[in-house]
């Protein structure tokens, strides 16, 4: 009798023991699962999945490109213009007033609108030799312009002028005479008569023979 009550209670003993592992090993598994509240929980904090909060700080560099934006240019802006003469290398600077068609630019536009300036200059700056420029700074206070010229390649090119009322062809230097063009400045219309009184600069002769040619009978 008291051999089967020691066999019994030695096999209540062992299932009570498995009970345990199997409870122990359910426990342990379900701890390696994130509870469904704090899965809850992180989605709110991170505002939900794919989803970027605009409240984070922005980079450097994001910062820097707004800012660029931002600022613009003014009536009151100061343009400085450095000239460098590729010739000798001299360097001359010049402040002027902002060119109206230069007011309320960002630094991209402005940028955009010297590079077309460059493509097409003026006859001016084409006669002193114009070839590039740049913006080197800029602000909402003051822009400065880099112009690149070379006075080197101001020896070519003609003037047609008035002289004793008759229309000739004179080389760059506006004194050495190219030829007569046989047209009497009564024959032209007054704006140009007007332009002639100065010297209208052509860069070739084929400009020079057009222009002779416009106004031949």
């Amino acid at each position: 009798m008291e051999k089967r009550y020691k066999i019994g209670l030695f096999f209540v003993l062992v299932l009570i023991a498995v009970l345990l592992v199997i409870l122990m090993w359910k426990r342990h598994t379900m701890d390696g699962f994130p509870k469904e509240d704090s899965l809850v929980g992180q989605e709110n904090s991170n505002g939900g999945a794919g989803e970027t909060d605009d409240s984070a700080p922005k980079s450097a560099e994001e910062l820097y490109q707004v800012q660029k934006m931002n600022v613009l240019t003014t009536c009151d802006t100061v343009c400085i213009y450095e000239n460098i003469d590729k010739k000798d290398g001299s360097v001359s600077m010049a402040e002027e007033a902002l060119p109206v068609k230069y007011i309320g630019l960002n630094r991209e536009e402005l940028e955009t609108m010297l590079a077309q300036d460059s493509l097409a200059p003026t006859l001016e700056e084409k006669q002193k030799g114009f070839k590039s420029q740049h913006l080197e700074l800029f602000s909402a206070d003051k822009i400065k312009v880099l112009r690149i010229y070379d006075t080197t390649q101001g020896t070519t090119g003609f003037y047609i002028m008035e002289v004793n009322g008759e229309i000739c062809v004179f080389e760059h230097d506006k004194e050495t005479l190219y030829f007569k063009t046989g047209l009497h400045a009564e024959s032209l219309p007054a704006e140009v008569r007007h332009e002639l009184k100065e010297g209208k600069f052509m860069d070739s002769e084929l400009q020079v023979y057009h222009f002779i040619e416009s106004y031949s009978s």
